[in-house]
C-alpha cells in the first residue's frame, strides 16, 4: 500500500502546480520505489512547497469587503468567481469545479502527506538523540494537518453551534494514508475536535522558536488554536491559547517604523509577527480588479496608519488592497490576529479592562503615537463593538471575513444582510442564509458520494 501512495502523491503535488523539495528529487531518483523510513525523508516531505498554500479564496470572494462596477464584474475572469461574487445557489454555478477543485485538493494532498509522515513516524524510535527532530515532525503534520481542516471547515460547513454540531455535517476527516479509504462527512462537533486535538498534540510537540517564517513553531500552534476556538464560541480556550501563543510570541510591528508606505507592498514577510507562511489559493485577484469597500474604507481614520499602508489609490477615486505581507494575499496568523482574539474572548467573558488592555497593544502599533489616544468602553457591550471593528480592519483580505459573518449572524445584533449592487441589479444573501456554506466539487461527490450541502 505505500507504493500506491507514493506513487499518488506526486501527482497530487504536479496538480498543484508546486514541487517537492529539490533535495528530496535529487536524493530519491525513483520516487515510486521508495518509502520514506528516516527522519530526514519525513522531514523533506514536509519542507514541499505546497505547505505554504492556503485554501479559501472562493470564500474571500464571497465575502463583502469588495465592490464592483459592471465592467469590473465583467473582466472577472471565471464564471465562479462572478457566481461567488452574487452568491448563487450550486445547481447555478458556472464551472464551479475549476476552482473548488483546486481548495479542496490543496487541503487534502497536504493532509495525504500529513497522514504518511504520521504514520511512517510510529516504527522509528524516539530516543535522547532524536527526539527533538522527531517532535518537531510530529508537530508540523499535524499543524499543517489542522490547518488544512479548519480551511475546509470553514468553507464547506455550517457555522459551529453547540446545539447542532452533532448533527450539521461537517467534512470528511481523513486519518489515515490509505488513499482508497472512504471517509464520509463528519458531524461539525467532530470535525472541530480533531482540530482541537491536533493543534494540541501540534502545541506541544513544536519547538519554541524557529529559525524563519516558513517554519511554525509552539506560538503559531496556540495562534492556530485560538483561532479555531473562537470559531467554536468558546472564550474560555480561546482565551487561554491566544495567553499561550503571545508567551512564546508576542512582537507587533510598529506600522510607524515604516517608512516606505508609498510602495507597491510596504508590509514584509520578513515580520517578526507572522507565526509561518501562508498564501491563498485563488483562481483570480478580486482585490485588484474591483474595488475596496466605500464603507469599511471610510472606517480607517486619517491617525490609522493602515489607511496608508492598506490601500492603493486607483485613477476612479477607489481603492485596492496592497497590505499583505507577500505578493498574494497572506492567510497565516499574527501576534496582531491573536491580541484581536484575546481582547474578544476577554469582552465576551465580562473583562472590559482586560479586554481593552489586550486591544490597545496592537492599537498602538497601529495609530499615530503622536495622537494616539488608547481605546476605552464604558462596558463589556461597547468594548465588544470597538473590537469587532478593529478585527475587520486589521484581518481585511485574511480570508477570515466570511467566517466572521457566520459566526456574528447568529446574534441579532452583528447580523447582516448583505447586498452587492452591479450596475441596475441587486443581489442579497441574508444573514444565516445556506450559500453561507460553499457547495462541494461536483467530482467529489461523484469520488466518494458525500452528501451535498443543502440549499
Amino acid at each position: 500500500m505505500m507504493k500506491k501512495i507514493f506513487i499518488i502523491l506526486p501527482i497530487i503535488t504536479c496538480l498543484l502546480g508546486i514541487s517537492c523539495s529539490e533535495k528530496w528529487l535529487e536524493d530519491k531518483q525513483d520516487i515510486k520505489l521508495i518509502v520514506p523510513a528516516t527522519l530526514t525523508d519525513l522531514d523533506l516531505l514536509l519542507n514541499a512547497d505546497l505547505f505554504q498554500y492556503d485554501g479559501r479564496g472562493g470564500i474571500e470572494t464571497s465575502c463583502d469587503d469588495y465592490e464592483f462596477t459592471t465592467e469590473q464584474y465583467n473582466q472577472i475572469s471565471f464564471g465562479f468567481d462572478r457566481d461567488f461574487i452574487i452568491w448563487k445557489k450550486e445547481r447555478d454555478y458556472e464551472n464551479l469545479d475549476l476552482v473548488q477543485q483546486n481548495e479542496w485538493k490543496c487541503a487534502y494532498g497536504q493532509i495525504q502527506v500529513c497522514n504518511v509522515v504520521l504514520k511512517q513516524l510510529i516504527p522509528i524510535n524516539r530516543n535522547s538523540s532524536n527526539k527533538m527532530e522527531y517532535d518537531r515532525i510530529k508537530g508540523t503534520a499535524l499543524y499543517h494537518r489542522a490547518k488544512q481542516f479548519l480551511n475546509m471547515a470553514m468553507t464547506f460547513s455550517k457555522n459551529y453551534e453547540q446545539s447542532t454540531a452533532n448533527t450539521d455535517l461537517g467534512i470528511p476527516i481523513k486519518l489515515d494514508d490509505d488513499i482508497d479509504e472512504n471517509v464520509k462527512r463528519a458531524t461539525v462537533e467532530q470535525t472541530y475536535q480533531q482540530i482541537i486535538q491536533d493543534l494540541r498534540q501540534s502545541a506541544q510537540s513544536l519547538p519554541m522558536t524557529q529559525p524563519d517564517y516558513t517554519k511554525v513553531a509552539k506560538s503559531g500552534a496556540f495562534a492556530l488554536l485560538a483561532r479555531a476556538y473562537l470559531f467554536m464560541n468558546n472564550f474560555n480556550d480561546a482565551k487561554s491559547a491566544a495567553d499561550s501563543s503571545l508567551k512564546y510570541n508576542s512582537f507587533v510591528q510598529d506600522f510607524n517604523q515604516i517608512t516606505n508606505t508609498s510602495a507597491n507592498r510596504p508590509l514584509n514577510i520578513q515580520s517578526k509577527e507572522i507565526h509561518v507562511r501562508g498564501v491563498m489559493v485563488k483562481s483570480s485577484s478580486n482585490p485588484t480588479t474591483g474595488r475596496i469597500n466605500t464603507m469599511l474604507y471610510n472606517q480607517y481614520t486619517n491617525d490609522d496608519l493602515r489607511k496608508v499602508l492598506f490601500f492603493r489609490n486607483e485613477a476612479d477615486g477607489k481603492v485596492t488592497f496592497k497590505g499583505s505581507f507577500l505578493s498574494s494575499l497572506f492567510t497565516g496568523t499574527t501576534t496582531g490576529e491573536v491580541l484581536l482574539i484575546l481582547a474578544e474572548a476577554k469582552a465576551r467573558l465580562n473583562d472590559t479592562k482586560g479586554s481593552l488592555e489586550a486591544l490597545n497593544k496592537l492599537a498602538i502599533n497601529r495609530y499615530k503615537k503622536d495622537n494616539f489616544v488608547p481605546f476605552s468602553a464604558s462596558s463589556n457591550t461597547n468594548a465588544l463593538d470597538i473590537i469587532l471593528k478593529e478585527r475587520r480592519k486589521e484581518l481585511l483580505a485574511r480570508g477570515l471575513r466570511w467566517q466572521d459573518l457566520k459566526r456574528l449572524n447568529i446574534d441579532p445584533k452583528y447580523a447582516v444582510n448583505l447586498t452587492r449592487t452591479i450596475g441596475t441589479a441587486i443581489y442579497t444573501l441574508p444573514a444565516n442564509d445556506p450559500r453561507y456554506v460553499l457547495p462541494i466539487p461536483q467530482f467529489v461527490i461523484n469520488f466518494n458520494h458525500i452528501e451535498q450541502n443543502q440549499y
